[in-house]
């Protein structure tokens, strides 16, 4: 597969480098995946834990997203497709792996914001104030196997532990947070920025711990269930807000697509100073 570092335009490159020249196509997949949210209508009480409450924001009442994705090496370009979303359909999700940026598009008015990971998670799943450290990540394979959307697959389960500082009225508390991940993976199919999409929640870990244990294990994912607990639940507790199932329903491998799809940011786009999407969830 052919390297695009050359053909993507951060922001914030310095004026005046020389451009290099770039191949008109470049090979990848694109692909067709559901996410449904386990606990789409859970609403934190006041006996709830300081992060359930926190958490309980602007996905709580989400039950489901389709999106599109064209995938080729470390760069994705990811379509909202449903309307059930916080993004309107037709937004367009750049990244490239390993950056801590996001940039999100508008196509119809050619505008486009970046956003730093951690405040678009904090966007996506409420949560103002968290702040996630002492991340560990452990990886556990199993035996069983299965065909998705044409491919061999195998599960594997990752558990990833970590402390989450919660402000909570005049103080912050610490609650230690535990997320069990069940991962149906393939070797057919390969693609970091498909695992960070994935495990995006993890963005606030600036050791880079999850990213490079799950990456070390786990193939292309094409189904999950990440359930999100505190450590030390009881067995049959709820999965808080935040746990999700996602399943890839299609997947294309593509030998020619533009490499035009994937300059983040898309040419001829204007940046936007102010962000207008996720507005009412940064200020709750």
């Amino acid at each position: 597969m052919k390297r695009l570092g050359l053909i993507v335009m951060f922001v914030g490159v310095a004026a005046g480098v020389a451009a290099q020249p770039v191949p008109e196509t470049v090979s990848g997949y694109v692909v067709t995946a559901e996410i449904e949210a386990i606990a789409p209508e859970m609403k934190a009480s006041a006996k709830a834990t300081p992060e359930a409450q926190m958490m309980a924001g602007a996905l709580r009442n989400i039950s489901k997203l389709q999106s599109r994705f064209s995938l080729a090496q470390e760069l994705s370009r990811q379509e909202i497709v449903s309307a059930d979303f916080v993004l309107p359909a037709g937004t367009l999700v750049m990244h490239k792996s390993g950056d801590r940026f996001y940039v999100i598009a508008d196509p119809k008015a050619q505008t486009y914001v970046v956003m730093d990971a951690a405040d678009l998670m904090t966007a996506l799943e409420g949560g103002v104030g968290i702040v996630n450290t002492a991340y560990d990540a452990k990886v556990l394979h199993t035996q069983e196997r299965k065909d998705i959307a044409g491919f061999p697959c195998r599960k594997s389960i990752a558990t990833v532990t970590y402390a989450a500082s919660v402000p909570f009225e005049n103080e912050r508390i610490l609650v230690q947070q535990q997320n069990e991940i069940e991962i149906w993976h393939t070797s057919h199919l390969v693609s970091g920025a498909a695992l960070e999409h994935v495990f995006f929640k993890f963005q606030q870990d600036r050791t880079d711990t999850v990213r490079k244990a799950i990456r070390a294990e786990v193939g292309f994912p094409m189904e999950i269930r990440f359930v999100v607990q505190q450590q030390g639940a009881k067995k049959g507790t709820p999965p808080q807000a935040g746990s999700f199932h996602m399943l890839v329903t299609d997947v294309k491998q593509e030998k020619k697509l533009a490499s035009s799809l994937f300059a983040i940011p898309p040419a001829g786009y204007r940046r936007l100073e102010k962000n207008p999407y996720f507005a009412a969830a940064m200020t709750k």
